[in-house]
């Protein structure tokens, strides 16, 4: 079993040594938060492998690079590998017969009955990559393989390991699909799909969380709404790069939701606040904007590692970890170590970085601003899938996110990933449209469509509603209290909710708060449940009373046959003395007459 393991390894190719002296970013700001300048993508070769990102080289066999080794002396590069040159518009080939192009795919995906809004989600700003996570978040792969399997093309990669340059590829947020410009098939396969995409102010762009789209020699960007010439190592005419924000990456969007994000609960992604290193990895969305500042710590002499190094820092951290001592920043090295660096009130970065060694040598830490740690996920989130979100298993694992992976494909829950799970699993695969069918391990999104299901709910808790509001999320909670599901929360509404509060002991507000959405979910499905079983046991007492009267018949066809069966050995009883008399009186008539004498 591996957290996600094949994040470790290293892309199938290199950075070339220009890599590192790419374009400066456009931006101005600090990390995700309010810069409206959009910096363009890095400018990586494409890989040409079919690479998936998941540690697959595109054919089945496992990626077997060895992860990078060494350390940086920074914590994250400060440049982007490429830039946006100003407006140039995006040049499409004609339709040809002979080059068809598949329909854009009908969203497919919402609640039943559950329309898209008129609202779009906003998009003011360009989300930098400021941490170090390649683990490739759910949305992106949901996009990943909703383009794949409605366009008809496989080839994509994912994430990245994370070097000295800027990419969403390196905190999971980003997708290359592979398709050639040079190609007449591809080529007019690649503009329906960024057209699509950028239509209408960049509509499903933003519904989908796609902040940045790079194809052949031009950029776009949600924050600007047009498209710029492209200037940078990698032309991108033989691929598609999609990068997204913090929603989109999590399926957070009007596309999945049916909701459209305001500016206010837009998730203003992970702060940049400690000098020359990444931010802390997200548990959660940020919804306060980050307030700019800078911590320099103190240079301990150690360089920082990432995922997959090792160095003299791994070998002086990973005794306090409790781990193997493998002198690698391996998988289970760093879940324990965003796990220690949570336990120490330090930035949760998942690197050995210089606070990090600090803590670890006991020296005095400075103090440090509230925004530096991740946002702590909130109760009203955690579900029992919670800790396994970011985990791989696959056939032969074993332990307890095996065991929550079978509870939730309804087999045998015993912690042993064998044949019968991979068979539900290959089950599931086939029922989720997002999910491709040869699949055979876990991964983010997964376990985000397992949630999903357990908790219909979850996407919508974030999401505070009170008097006088309206739209879909009333709408649920009027459907959850058994309510007039008009949309509109009103004195009715209001009273029920606070009727449910009352039940759940919650403050009773009448605001539906994440805390209230859980209790009236819970309340729902609770009652739910009771109802089946109700029904369950007077369907038993049904077949029961059935079966007894059943049996009566039953016994008195019995009795019957009994009676006839008796009538009819009485008959034959009869029958043997009758036959004697007869011959008796044969015989006394056929008899001499001496013998009758």
């Amino acid at each position: 079993m591996a957290v996600l393991g094949a994040a470790l390894a290293i892309s199938l190719v290199q950075l070339p040594a220009w890599a590192t002296d790419g374009e400066t970013d456009a931006g101005t700001g600090d990390g995700g938060t309010t810069e409206p300048a959009a910096p363009a993508d890095e400018t990586q070769p494409a890989d040409g492998s079919g690479s998936d990102g998941s540690g697959s080289n595109g054919s089945g066999d496992s990626d077997t690079t060895p992860p990078a080794t060494g350390g940086s002396k920074s914590g994250g590069g400060t440049k982007y590998g490429g830039r946006a040159t100003g407006p140039a518009p995006l040049i499409t080939l004609p339709d040809d017969p002979n080059y068809p192009v598949p329909e854009p795919p009908e969203n497919e995906f919402l609640p039943e009955g559950v329309e898209l809004p008129e609202e779009i989600d906003a998009s003011n700003v360009f989300q930098r990559n400021v941490i170090c996570d390649p683990v490739t978040k759910p949305g992106v792969i949901a996009v990943a393989n909703l383009l794949s399997q409605s366009f008809e093309n496989q080839g994509y990669t994912l994430h990245r390991n994370c070097i000295d340059l800027r990419s969403e590829h390196y905190d999971g947020r980003a997708v290359d699909w592979q398709l050639s410009a040079y190609d007449p098939q591809e080529r007019r396969t690649g503009d329906a799909v960024v057209t699509w995409l950028t239509d209408d102010d960049g509509e499903i762009a933003r519904r989908l969380g796609i902040q940045s789209i790079i194809w052949n020699k031009r950029s776009w960007h949600a924050s600007t709404g047009y498209w710029q010439g492209y200037a940078g190592k990698s032309d991108h005419t033989d691929h598609i790069h999609l990068s997204f924000t913090w929603d989109g990456a999590f399926m957070r969007t009007s596309w999945w939701t049916g909701v459209a994000l305001t500016e206010e609960e837009a998730d203003q992604g992970p702060c940049s606040v400690i000098g020359g290193a990444y931010a802390a990895v997200p548990q959660a969305r940020r919804t306060e904007v980050c307030v700019p500042a800078e911590v320099w710590p103190t240079n301990t002499g150690y360089t920082t590692v990432r995922p997959g190094g090792q160095g003299a820092g791994v070998e002086l951290v990973q005794p306090l970890l409790e781990v193997e001592q493998t002198g690698v920043l391996d998988t289970e090295t760093r879940e324990a170590l965003i796990a220690w660096q949570t336990e120490q009130g330090i930035p949760q970065t998942g690197v050995l970085d210089q606070l990090t060694y600090a803590a670890a040598l006991g020296q005095e830490l400075p103090e440090l601003p509230e925004q530096a740690l991740a946002v702590e996920l909130p109760d009203y989130r955690v579900t029992e899938f919670s800790p396994f979100k970011r985990t791989v298993v696959t056939e032969g694992d074993r332990g307890e996110a095996v065991a929550a992976l079978q509870k939730a494909l309804g087999v045998e829950d015993d912690g042993i990933f064998g044949p019968k799970t991979a068979e539900a699993l290959t089950a599931f695969a086939e029922e989720e449209p997002l999910v491709l069918d040869d699949l055979t391990a876990t991964d983010t999104l997964v376990w985000h469509l397992l949630e999903q299901r357990a908790y219909p709910y979850l996407a919508y808790r974030d999401i505070e509603v009170q008097i006088e509001d309206t739209g879909l999320p009333v709408t649920l909670i009027q459907q959850l209290l058994e309510l007039e599901d008009d949309g509109i929360f009103g004195p009715v509404t209001q009273q029920g909710v606070m009727e449910a509060q009352a039940a759940a002991e919650l403050e009773q507000t009448g605001i539906v708060d994440g805390a209230t959405w859980q209790a009236i979910e819970a309340a729902a499905a609770q009652e739910e449940a009771s109802a089946d079983e109700s029904a369950e046991e007077e369907s038993a007492q049904d077949n029961a009373d059935t079966d007894h009267a059943q049996a009566r018949v039953t016994q008195a066809n019995n009795a019957q046959d009994r009676a006839q069966a008796d009538k009819a050995q009485a008959a034959d009883t009869q029958a043997p003395d009758t036959q004697a008399g007869d011959a008796q009186v044969a015989t006394s008539q056929t008899l001499p007459a001496a013998v009758k004498r």
